[in-house]
């Protein structure tokens, strides 16, 4: 075997990097197949070198070539002609062989160095590399001669550094530096920089609206040490796999970036600065400053092309159109008609099935007649308080709640009998299965034991039945009662009003009051309760907010104290404010927007100079914080409420409202509110269309809440004739979905599906046909939110009524508790942009509901507590646990989803 051939290019190892670094000035201008046809020959050139035995020139070649490839990554044309580039210079396979030889030429060159500076007598005992190196792994540099003080990058100046620099500041123990890798965990464990202060922050939490205590939280505890480094660091260096520039944004470096600039009080002096090309360039330029330098992630290969940047659809017969959205597959089994054992087998596998369904048709019925009992029980309850003599203090509530309790017992007897339907639709299409195979004679006779015993099985569930029907009669009697003495009262309460009658107050909350005894008057109280719902003045003090800061203020929350656990405080009906308590107690279970409120810097992100002058956040945030501290069993939220009202009188008065157009609004105010942090924009006219829309949308500037409450829908409009293409985009706080009009039970994939479904446009103007055509219009998601809110519309206007009547609909939706996958609705044209969408799964948090009608409702909310991980139900003051299958019902309005890591980890996808 031959010897190395002696040193000469160099007195020790890093003068190299001034030989390799040489490119022509002006590389980058020039064509890309004549630097392509340079790389190929250098290649060549290397290897013969590395045959010699020339470890310096071969070295020296190769890191030469490594850097002719990044200039070809970045020339226009490397997308055009990648594949031709690759038959010419090689596979990824082919360059990880050169890693390999970049690797031992390294090794061997300082080994070689550092015996020639020993045999010479010289001062330095070891390279600057190796000494640095172990500097930079906590050891003690040997003493030599001091080295270049890297200057550090000031941010206001640099935001990025380039490999080389990177490098540079590795190797000075001087430099006071964190490196945060937010690659995939799975990537970070394979491959990653040697360095001492470096710490993994993996990409999967890093979504909108994380905050630098979570990800600190969700971190595991070896890296929680080399995180808080952050806050001694002079400055922090990000880096992921290869972005080169200002990353775009919602990408997991740019939330990163992001979530430190603007969520991390502790680092106020800390300069962050980001590496240029990202971890792929470094690994280029040093493979032996990284562990298996030949690592590469897998490949995910895009189905779609490249072709598709700029046309979502094709072809229209790409399109699904909305009048499919409902059409769900039946329940019939399809069988092969031809074959006797395809049958006999298709039988025997039904069999279990079919058992399966009468064992929770008998369920149903069980849980429908116990609904029953309860009913008619709450209904005696009721009947009984009404003929009591006279009124007590305290019925008014008494029998406000029965009434509510009965609303919801009904909506609840409603989703039995939907189930059941659909039980029954099983059912038949199994019976029939077999009438098919009897008529046929593929009947087995040995299952006759079976069929007879299933036979008793049915005739306990008719007997059920029968039960079932006559409690439902008498359950439609009481009713029908109730209603002929509501209409009476209805009619008294007018009189009463024409007549000038003052009306009985009721109390706000029966413990507020201790008054015991008859209303003053000896008049006969009509035997329905009369509710006034209007609210108790609020204290003097809500009268001086209008001059007073309102981080001083003195609220009074009314409270009734008792200790409950962390969230389970209830909220006081302070008259037909059940909307507004539904919608706090889920935005008060919405972990993230809870965490934010609770720390006190959140005010330093209040806009005072808006319309509401920051009142609606700070309010808010204090709703949520009382209701968090486990000390009250319910409180009264009368500062929001007189402040709401103050911008939007509907919602300070006493009329019932609805939930969805609170929430809608109070998303706005709510986002004006903390809108103070400015985008990070570059050249706007060289952004996508997307991403230009968004920053115009929101006029420049973010917050807390357009971060996890707000996505972006893309509309596209196809020509029928000429195929053109035109799309439009508009941002949302939540999805507004259509339910079928004569179906008891469907699915939440039926809605969405409704919704993203193309639809028929007619007299479209196409600027292509310069006429009006007809077109297609499709709508899918552009931008999707951390925390997804779904509305149902169940209100619309009855058509069949001469006046505008509305009436609700009780449509049962079957939506899931977890594992909501939305990549299906994303646009073709922006998941390349948005790769880390499609890992995006949605859990279930919270559920605005509505029991009753138009003329009479109440609203309630279902929520998972984050603590206890259980779900409770939030009914105004009363807050119960319920248990998961219960959440489920035709009464959900607003579902509240998220996919931010807010869960134990095991439970996080």
């Amino acid at each position: 075997m031959n010897h190395p051939k002696q040193l000469y290019l160099g007195e020790r190892f890093d003068d190299l990097e001034k030989l390799y670094m040489k490119l022509p000035p002006d590389i980058k201008d020039r064509e890309i197949d004549i630097i392509c046809r340079s790389a190929r020959k250098l290649m060549e050139q290397c290897d013969e070198n590395y045959i010699k035995r020339d470890e310096e020139l071969a070295y020296v070649g190769y890191m030469k070539l490594i850097n002719l490839v990044q200039v070809i990554r970045k020339n226009k044309d490397y997308a055009r002609k990648k594949e031709a580039i690759t038959r010419l210079l090689g596979t990824q396979s082919d360059f990880n062989r050169i890693f390999e030889k970049l690797s031992k030429l390294k090794n061997s060159l300082e080994a070689r160095y550092e015996e020639r500076a020993r045999q010479r007598g010289g001062s330095a005992t070891l390279s600057r590399a190796v000494e640095l190196e172990r500097a930079s792994n906590g050891r003690q540099p040997v003493v030599g001669k001091e080295a270049p003080m890297v200057v550090p990058i000031a941010s206001g100046q640099k935001q990025s550094v380039t490999a080389t620099e990177l490098h540079a500041m590795i190797n000075d123990s001087r430099v006071s530096m964190l490196i945060m890798d937010c690659r995939p965990a799975k990537d970070y464990e394979a491959s990653h920089l040697r360095y001492a202060y470096l710490v993994n922050v993996p990409e999967h939490l890093l979504v909108a609206g994380m905050t630098a205590g979570k990800i600190n939280h969700a971190l595991p505890p070896e890296s929680r040490t080399l995180w808080s480094n952050r806050m001694v660091k002079e400055q922090v260096v990000l880096m992921d796999w290869n972005t080169s520039g200002v990353p775009v944004k919602d990408t997991p470096l740019y939330i990163l970036n992001y979530t430190l600039c603007h969520y991390d009080q502790d680092i106020e002096d800390t300069k962050i600065i980001r590496l240029d090309g990202g971890y792929e360039s470094f690994v280029l330029h040093y493979p032996a400053s990284c562990t298996n330098p030949s690592y590469r992630p897998p490949t995910v290969l895009d189905a779609m092309g490249d072709n598709i940047d700029d046309i979502e659809y094709p072809n229209i017969s790409d399109i699904p159109m909305k009048e499919e959205s409902f059409t769900k597959p039946g329940f019939k089994p399809t069988i092969d008609r031809n074959s006797k054992v395809a049958a006999v087998t298709l039988y025997e596998a039904r069999k279990k099935p079919l058992e399966d369904i009468l064992v929770e048709h008998e369920q149903i019925l069980d849980k429908s007649k116990q609904n029953a009992l309860e009913i008619i029980n709450t209904e005696t309850e009721l009947k009984n308080l009404e003929q009591q003599q006279p009124l007590e203090p305290g019925l008014d509530e008494t029998q406000e709640s029965l009434l509510y309790e009965v609303m919801q017992l009904k909506d609840r007897q409603r989703d039995y009998e939907a189930e059941k339907a659909r039980i029954l639709e099983e059912e038949q299409s199994y019976k029939q299965l077999e009438q098919e195979q009897k008529e046929r004679g593929e009947q087995i006779s040995s299952e006759q034991a079976e069929q007879l015993e299933r036979e008793a099985y049915e005739r306990r569930l008719r007997d059920k039945e029968r039960e079932q029907r006559e409690l439902e009669e008498k359950c439609q009697r009481l009713a029908r009662e109730r209603e002929t003495k509501l209409a009476l009262a209805r009619e008294q309460k007018r009189h009463l009003k024409e007549n000038n009658v003052p009306e009985p107050v009721k109390r706000a909350y029966p413990e507020e009051d201790q008054r015991s005894g008859p209303y003053a008057g000896n008049a006969t109280p009509a035997r329905m309760p009369l509710f006034d719902r209007s609210a108790k003045p609020l204290a003097d003090h809500n009268h001086n907010v209008r001059t007073r800061d309102l981080d001083v203020v003195q609220r009074d929350f009314a409270p009734v104290y008792g200790s409950v656990g962390r969230g389970l405080t209830g909220l006081k009906n302070l008259g037909n404010t059940c909307y507004m308590n539904s919608i706090l107690q889920c935005l008060s279970n919405t972990h993230f927007l809870n965490e934010f409120f609770h720390d006190p810097s959140f005010k330093m992100h209040l806009n005072r100079n808006n319309k509401t002058q920051g009142k609606i956040g700070e309010e808010v945030a204090a709703v949520i914080k009382a209701l968090w501290t486990g000390q009250y069993k319910c409180i009264a939220s009368k500062n929001l409420r007189y402040v709401v009202g103050q911008y939007e009188r509907q919602f300070g008065g006493i009329e019932q409202q609805d939930s969805h157009e609170f929430l809608t609004i109070l998303m706005d105010w709510l986002h004006s509110d903390l809108q103070t942090k400015q985008m990070q924009v570059s050249a706007l006219d060289q952004l996508p269309p997307s991403e230009k829309a968004w920053i115009e949308h929101f006029k420049g500037k973010d917050s807390y809440i357009s971060e996890l409450f707000y996505g972006q829908i893309k509309s596209t409009v196809k020509c029928t004739r000429c195929h053109k293409e035109s799309a439009t985009y508009e941002s949302f706080s939540n999805l507004s979905l259509e339910l079928p009009q004569d179906s008891n039970i469907c699915y939440l994939e039926n809605c969405l599906d409704m919704y993203f479904n193309g639809e028929e446009v007619r007299g479209w103007h196409c600027p292509k046909c310069k006429s009006n055509q007809d077109a297609i219009k499709k709508l899918d998601i552009s931008r999707l939110p951390s925390i997804l809110v779904v509305h149902f519309k169940r209100f619309y206007a009855d058509p069949d009524t001469m006046a505008t009547v509305y009436r609700k609909k009780q449509t049962l939706v079957k939506f899931p508790l977890s594992e909501l996958n939305m990549t299906r609705y994303l646009a073709r044209t922006e998941v390349n942009r948005n790769k880390r969408l499609t890992t995006f799964r949605y859990h279930l948090y919270g559920v605005s509901n509505h029991y009753g009608s138009m003329e009479s409702g109440h609203y309630t909310a279902f929520c998972l507590n984050n603590i206890h991980q259980k779900w409770f139900k939030f009914d105004d003051y009363n807050v119960s646990s319920i248990d998961a299958s219960d959440v489920q019902a035709s009464a959900a309005y607003i579902l509240f989803y998220s996919c931010l890591p807010d869960r134990p980890q095991s439970d996080v996808r």
